[in-house]
């Protein structure tokens, strides 16, 4: 959170109505008008006031709002169509594929059924569709999250995570589309695999699955001696399953039936929007939108943290290593993060490059390798709706904003033994109690309003 403003010498200048938020369809991209007038500077010798911004200050607030239209998704061709969020909600709440659980709900882990049971878990399951976020808000003691077992981290929100560039914490995915592909068949969340998830699509959606993409889905997936109704591909070092037995033809339809799914899903995510916080509506003018604890920590906000919270999403998609502690039930001793994760994204057969992606020339990956000083760094989380989000950090490590502000107050953790060298923004804040309850109430201040509640229904069959 450390920050690159160096504030100039001289008059501030009153805030001015930086850009106004357009109205008609939520995902229209929002256009500024022409630039008003600006409000009289107060008298050169007057002391500043909370809503006098230097010229600095201005520049950064025109970047933080107003929240637009998500980036374009090239690579998935049916990012924006209506019918395939429509699927793609269905799939959202579906259970059915979900494998035994492991961790059974012991009446204190918010577990999601007995241990052996099956057809428990769904997107939902670590998505509230309660929440401002759609974040966890099930799993016990509230750090890393619990689907089918324990996981290593705590599921992030889904509401705005369109904006971001890379998904997951360490950058795992290079599209929203991929992220689901591996949930699915990840032991630790709903422990299913890509042939159940085409005999779902074949056996409950087929009508929707089949208006929404344009090669329908062949009668032959019902012949189970050819799409066997549970496989997924063995690993390197075991090879010999039964989706490897399957004819490659055969394979290669799964294969883009399940990238299918995750384009399904990543659509509907799409449409999980928020915008229009306390924190647009002042800087578009309403002086009343926010109050004056909150205006002292818009100012240190802007001094402190645009570093890596910039952007109308209040993140730079990039890598940090702020070195958390790996603390709390069930955390790992270790995550290596960005490390980790770069090599299985390059490579996956679902990468932006590859063979299932609607276009690979996006360059996303171009010279990214795997190397030491990624060890540690975790992508920067959007700070909208961040107040509705808790607990913080890549494992719930911390509990409160509160706990967060001074986290970073101090210089973020201690390096120790851990090898993992700490982005050198991050150094003490230096700021008094009354400062860190200020940042608290900027950040609370960021969350914006609710998602239509209609897209947060439950439409499986």
């Amino acid at each position: 959170m450390a920050s690159f403003v160096d504030k100039p010498a001289g008059m501030r200048t009153s805030l001015v109505l930086l850009l106004l938020i357009s109205c008609g369809d939520d995902n229209a991209p929002i256009s500024p008008p022409d630039a008003p007038p600006p409000i009289d500077s107060p008298v050169a010798d007057s002391p500043p006031g909370v809503d006098d911004f230097t010229a600095a200050e201005q520049a950064l607030l025109a970047q933080l709002t107003p929240l637009g239209a998500p980036p374009t998704d090239p690579t998935n061709a049916f990012a924006d169509d209506p019918k395939a969020a429509a699927l793609g909600q269905m799939l959202f709440f579906d259970k059915s594929i979900s494998g035994a659980i492991v961790v059974g709900d012991d009446g204190t882990n918010g577990g999601l059924g007995a241990a052996g049971a099956t057809g428990k878990a769904s997107c939902a399951s670590c998505h509230a569709a309660g929440s401002e976020s759609l974040d966890d808000r099930r799993s016990k003691p509230n750090n890393v999250s619990l689907g089918t077992n324990f996981m290593t981290r705590n599921s992030l929100g889904l509401v705005n995570s369109s904006y971001y560039a890379w998904t997951n914490w360490g950058g795992r995915f290079d599209s929203q589309w991929s992220l689901p592909l591996a949930v699915a068949e990840n032991p630790t969340t709903m422990r299913s695999t890509r042939l159940q998830v085409v005999h779902l699509l074949f056996d409950k959606y087929r009508t929707e699955y089949d208006a929404t993409f344009p090669v329908p889905l062949d009668a032959a997936i019902a012949d189970l001696s050819r799409f066997p109704a549970i496989a997924k591909p063995k690993a390197a070092a075991d090879p010999d399953g039964p989706f490897e037995a399957m004819a490659q033809p055969d394979r290669d339809l799964v294969n883009r039936i399940y990238a299918n799914y995750g384009k399904a899903l990543a659509a509907y995510t799409r449409t999980l929007i928020s915008r229009d916080a306390p924190f647009d509506r002042y800087v578009a003018g309403d002086r009343d939108a926010i109050g004056e604890v909150a205006k002292r920590g818009v100012h240190l906000f802007l001094e402190h943290c645009t570093d890596c919270h910039i952007g109308a999403n209040f993140a730079d998609d990039q890598f940090h290593a702020l070195v958390v502690s790996q603390t709390g039930p069930h955390v790992p001793a270790i995550d290596n993060a960005r490390f980790n994760d770069v090599v299985p994204l390059l490579v996956s057969p679902f990468n932006t490059i590859g063979t299932f992606s609607d276009n690979i020339t996006t360059g996303k990956l171009v010279g990214l390798v795997q190397v030491e000083s990624q060890r540690g760094q975790f992508r920067t989380k959007s700070l909208r709706n961040i107040a509705d989000s808790a607990p913080y950090m890549h494992a719930g490590q911390l509990a409160t904003l509160a706990d967060v502000v001074a986290f970073y107050n101090v210089g973020g953790g201690d390096v120790g033994t851990t090898g993992i060298v700490k982005d050198p923004r991050i150094q003490p804040l230096n700021l008094d109690d009354a400062q860190q309850a200020d940042l608290v109430a900027f950040l609370e201040t960021l969350t914006g309003e609710s998602v239509p509640a209609d897209r947060v229904v439950d439409t499986s069959k």
